[in-house]
């Protein structure tokens, strides 16, 4: 499981964009997209297991903005927050899988078959370091 657990949070480090949030019921069906069609956010992971996601509120759907570290054991992640705006000041747990050979990050607040909603990530190539 240790190789797993290595394979999954070696897929998960780097820029990530919010592609999607959709709430699904226990049946699998949309339920809703409480941030949109057209969500906006990052979220980052490092190698030394730094984290940080902002996501921008939309109708009452709340911003989210925090950071701090993470901890991966299969396919729990952890987003242990140092510092972040309420209602995300807490430490969050969520499920997740890469999809699409590494370009797609799912990370969800339960596994498939239970109620929850799932934040679609799409990875962000690398830019590079701009000077002017």
């Amino acid at each position: 499981m240790a190789q797993l657990m290595t394979h999954l949070w070696s897929e998960m480090i780097g820029v990530w964009t919010l592609d999607g949030v959709a709430e699904f019921g226990a049946d699998g069906q949309v339920r809703g997209r409480p941030y949109g069609d057209e969500p906006a956010g990052r979220l980052m992971y490092t190698r030394d297991a730094h984290m940080a996601v902002v996501i921008s509120g939309y109708g009452p759907a709340p911003a989210v903005a925090y950071a701090g570290h993470v901890a991966v054991d299969r396919d729990r992640v952890q987003h242990l927050v140092a510092v972040g705006l309420p209602p995300f000041s807490e430490d969050q747990e969520r499920f997740a899988r890469v999809e699409d050979g590494g370009a797609v990050l799912i990370l969800a607040t339960d596994r498939p078959g239970n109620p929850r909603t799932e934040l679609r990530w799409v990875r962000q190539a690398p830019q590079g370091i701009r000077t002017k």
